[in-house]
């Protein structure tokens, strides 16, 4: 140890010794505590030893606190949870200063059996277990087995107590087990279940946005880890489904899944979807409803249910999606001027929103066999169109191959360059196009 350091540490004892020494007789109750010792002399030093690992540990001086860890540990494990606390840190910092694997692995187990006393001493098992869980996947990854065992237990303990960080390395060592063929896909569907319904139960009980955040990557785990396959999961919901066809909480998972996974033309969806939107009526509810009928092509009930959706959606971005999604069945039942209209809509909710201006642009363009009196006044309906394609991806660049590839197709349908002299327009000038759409353009010709 350096002079200096070793003056400091000394210097830092004495004042612990002092503050000790000058304690009032109210913080002397440990005297009579039989937890920290069997006697009086053995109480003592349990409390200071107690004091010192304290404001070592305060101060990140973990290698100094260790002494004083180690005698309380072994001394008096039931005095203070504090042990245990602060304990984990001392531990963990010699795990990450071990200078071989064998030296990190004797420490690591020290851990584990230190949080084995601690449930021993202080009990809070499912909290425990979730951080002995987290820190054997830490320092020791090729434990999946046993942590993932010690994670599971934490959360069919803790239910919505369970702590988020605990949900999410859960859902991810289920991933890995699957993935190395050490489960299988009905495993990894089932814990998803477990872990889905509490932290939604925890969710509404609290309010707290973490575990939103921690629902949403549970959600992306699952989605990505490749056992979300349509017969499996329709095979693994459907006597779930059966048994339960009045559990909200199973028919929200169930059906979220389904349509994340692109299994939403299954029956079990149809099903599901509508018992959901009867026993809880909601936007997304009716939004999943109104995608059902869609798929079958009743499109005045999937009007009806995006309807609803709108209605009941207060989320600005999916308020904008809903709109855009009433606006395609309008579009398909040929009914041009609403779909424009849902589609203004959806972009008030959404400045970007690119596709929006492309679906008022494609009910210009599908309006014009029917607007103007010949063939002219037809052709010229598509410069609005174009309009609304190059607005799209001046919002949206990302739909810029998409737009361009209307921009191109209706383009060629311009009034050719003789057509426009002949009725005394030129390029550049403004024209209104009359019928529903009413939108001043600029003449753009096609050269023959």
């Amino acid at each position: 140890m350096g002079l200096i350091l070793k003056s400091v540490v000394e210097k830092f004892l004495l004042a612990v010794i002092l503050l000790q020494l000058t304690a009032g007789t109210s913080a002397q109750s440990y005297l009579q505590n039989p937890k920290y010792g069997d006697d009086e002399e053995a109480r003592r030093e349990c409390a200071s030893n107690l004091s010192t690992m304290a404001e070592f540990v305060k101060i990140n001086m973990y290698e100094y606190a260790y002494d004083s860890w180690k005698k309380c540990y072994m001394l008096c494990p039931g005095a203070s949870k504090n042990i245990y606390i602060y304990g984990a840190r001392i531990l963990k910092g010699r795990i990450e200063k071990s200078e071989s694997p064998e030296e990190a692995d004797r420490w690591i187990d020290t851990l584990m059996q230190m949080y084995d006393k601690r449930m021993e001493y202080f009990k809070q098992e499912y909290y425990v277990l979730g951080l002995k869980g987290i820190d054997l996947l830490k320092y020791k990854p090729d434990s999946i087995q046993r942590g993932y065992e010690y994670l599971k237990r934490s959360v069919e303990l803790g239910k919505a107590k369970s702590e988020e960080a605990v949900c999410v390395t859960l859902m991810q060592a289920s991933n890995i087990l699957f993935k190395s063929n050490l489960e299988d896909a009905r495993d990894l569907v089932n814990d998803y279940l477990l872990i889905a319904d509490l932290l939604n139960s925890k969710f509404l009980s609290t309010n707290e946005p973490g575990c939103q955040s921690a629902l949403n990557n549970v959600e992306n785990i699952f989605a990505e880890s490749g056992a979300a396959d349509c017969d499996a999961l329709i095979s693994i919901f459907t006597p779930k489904y059966k048994n339960s066809p009045d559990d909200i909480n199973l028919l929200k998972n169930m059906t979220n899944l389904l349509d994340r996974t692109g299994c939403n033309e299954s029956k079990l969806f149809a099903e599901a979807s509508e018992s959901l939107y009867k026993l809880e009526p909601s936007a997304k509810a009716a939004y999943l409803v109104g995608v059902i009928f869609e798929k079958k092509g009743d499109f005045a009930k999937s009007k009806q249910y995006f309807s609803k959706a709108v209605e009941q959606e207060t989320n600005p971005e999916d308020k904008a999606n809903y709109l855009y999604k009433l606006g395609y069945i309008n579009f398909r039942m040929e009914n041009y001027p609403e779909t424009r209209k849902n589609a203004l809509e959806a972009i008030k909710y959404k400045p970007d929103f690119g596709d929006a201006y492309i679906l008022i642009g494609s009910a210009y363009a599908a309006s014009s066999s029917s607007c103007g009196t010949d063939q002219f006044e037809k052709d010229a309906v598509y410069w609005a169109a174009v309009d609304m394609f190059i607005k799209a991806k001046s919002v949206d660049p990302g739909i810029s191959d998409k737009a361009n590839e209307q921009i191109n197709r209706y383009s060629a349908a311009f009034p050719n360059n003789e057509e426009a002299f002949f009725r005394g327009f030129t390029d550049g000038q403004e024209y209104t196009v009359g019928c529903w759409i009413n939108e001043k353009t600029t003449v753009r010709t096609r050269k023959n």
